[in-house]
């Protein structure tokens, strides 16, 4: 025990040194700190629409298995997205696992929508159509946070969950040789204590009914190349059968990560990112336009 939690440091001593240079890296988004009583501010990048009236909102949760990558990694997407979308994009820099064990992450994510719904007219913002979405790490936040915000009785109009990790129990294999290996390995890096068995850690093996009933209307997105589409698919079943998916998108020839990263050096994953831009964009304006709200998007 006390070899692995010495590992654990030392990794963690690594990640915090090479995340060092995003605090003073150059984005198109607005730096912010959303506050919460009694709590550490979220730092959040925003980005505006040229219309800013009235505007639905994407909250965007980055990948980098909970310790890696910034919400800088996701800069220019989001300023793409806030185009596209005519939307207040909200860019989540969330604290890593190695500043604070789940669910800490997943409660920044809460709060910051709170705050947005609570703060609507200042910010000239839509309560009603707020979508959350994230892949890979920022997927399994994503579901996670959404299954908070049901149990709290907070609608959000959905949410595109993409890539993503959605089981901490191991019930579900990685589909991949060796799967269950690097599965223990993934422990190596993470806290010694999380509440790994609850609905909001591992949702496509705990998630109740009573929550399914009420959770935000969900599009799952999956690769058939990436050793995690066992769990996305096992999730969208389950959305499924209580009239929570809005669809299931495979792309088999898809990699792990390709919807947000820079995949130049595959020509075909650069073509399939930029689908699934274009299939995110329209997801995203369908649940805008199922939640109802104060205006068309």
């Amino acid at each position: 025990m006390a070899f692995a939690a010495i590992k654990r440091a030392i990794m963690n001593a690594k990640f915090r040194k090479v995340n060092k240079h995003y605090a003073t890296d150059y984005i198109f988004g607005e730096r912010t700190y959303i506050p919460r009583k009694g709590k550490d501010p979220v730092e959040v990048l925003l980005y505006y629409p040229p219309k800013m009236e009235n505007m639905p909102v994407f909250v965007q949760i980055h990948g980098g298995a909970w310790v890696g990558m910034d919400a800088v990694d996701d800069d220019r997407y989001c300023l793409r997205l806030s185009k596209e979308l005519g939307a207040l994009v909200v860019n989540v820099n969330y604290k890593r696992l190695y500043e604070h064990s789940f669910p800490y992450a997943h409660e920044e994510i809460v709060d910051t929508v709170k705050w947005l719904k609570e703060n609507a007219g200042i910010l000239c913002i839509d309560p009603e159509k707020i979508v959350l979405s994230g892949g890979s790490a920022g997927g399994h936040l994503t579901a996670g946070s959404c299954i908070m915000l049901a149990q709290q009785g907070i609608s959000v109009a959905g949410q595109v969950i993409e890539v993503p990790f959605l089981d901490f129990t191991g019930k579900i294999p990685l589909d991949l040789p060796g799967g269950d290996k690097l599965f223990d390995m993934m422990f190596e890096l993470y806290p010694s204590q999380m509440p790994l068995d609850s609905e909001v850690i591992s949702p496509a093996t705990k998630i109740t009914d009573e929550t399914l009933e009420k959770l935000a209307m969900a599009v799952v997105i999956v690769c058939g190349r990436d050793p995690l589409h066992l769990a996305g698919e096992a999730y969208a079943e389950k959305l499924s059968r209580y009239g929570k998916l809005l669809d299931l998108k495979m792309y088999e020839k898809g990699y792990h990560g390709f919807g947000t990263e820079k995949t130049e050096e595959r020509v075909e994953q650069a073509i399939l990112r930029e689908d699934c831009f274009r299939y995110k964009v329209e997801k995203t304006k369908q649940l805008y336009d199922m939640s109802g709200g104060n205006g068309n998007v």
